[in-house]
């Protein structure tokens, strides 16, 4: 059992079992595999960090982006551009000292070698596009719809404000979902640390009235 004391997360108080949900849903994912490795040897222990870390997310989508949840079952965290500049680093600062804790040495490596790389494969033109960070929905609460109601709000609202919206899946299975929702441009990269292709995919805002 690893001895370190996961950072307070206000998340975590409020939506325990969303934040459960997220973990349960995203943990054979290989970004999540690759930044929890440090506790592959106690199952039990890597889903309650990779838990916590969706509340870390969650907490900065609360400050800088939108989030959905769908309590117990899942959630969907965004990061916008309307945030000032300033509190976005303040809290992506705030999130990577808790993560330097939280994953462990090896895990957190990961976690910044992956996310450089991957924020290398985005377009310039997407740097003040919405992103969707994470999605999940609990295996046992699938087939529901309840993906699509996450969403809905803030692809209506990020249709409202005529922007662009953008995500990165390293589920294959999960990209005729996303083209259903509008995500009808994508280009597949391949993460240099885990070896594992993904999809970078984009969706244009609907055209009022359409």
């Amino acid at each position: 059992m690893s001895s370190i004391t996961p950072p307070d997360s206000p998340s975590l108080q409020a939506h325990p079992h969303a934040c459960a949900a997220l973990a349960e849903a995203l943990l054979d994912d290989p970004f999540y595999q690759a930044v929890t490795v440090d506790h592959e040897a106690d199952p039990g222990r890597r889903l309650q960090v990779l838990a916590h870390y969706c509340a870390l997310a969650m907490d900065e989508a609360r400050a800088v982006g939108d989030v959905q949840v769908a309590d117990p079952h899942g959630a969907a965290l965004w990061i916008t551009p309307h945030a000032p500049a300033a509190d976005k680093a303040q809290h992506s600062a705030r999130r990577t000292r808790s993560l330097r804790q939280l994953l462990g040495p090896l895990g957190f490596d990961h976690y910044q070698r992956i996310c450089a790389a991957m924020e290398a494969q985005v377009p310039a033109d997407l740097h003040g596009a919405w992103y969707l960070s994470i999605l999940g929905v609990q295996s046992a609460a699938r087939g529901q719809g309840l993906a699509q109601r996450l969403l809905e709000p803030t692809l209506a609202r990020a249709d409202q404000a005529g922007a662009t919206c953008f995500l990165e899946t390293f589920n294959p299975l999960s990209v005729t979902f996303y083209r259903r929702l509008g995500f009808t441009q994508s280009v597949e990269c391949v993460d240099p640390i885990t070896g594992c292709a993904y999809q970078l995919m984009v969706r244009a805002a609907a055209a009022h009235g359409a």
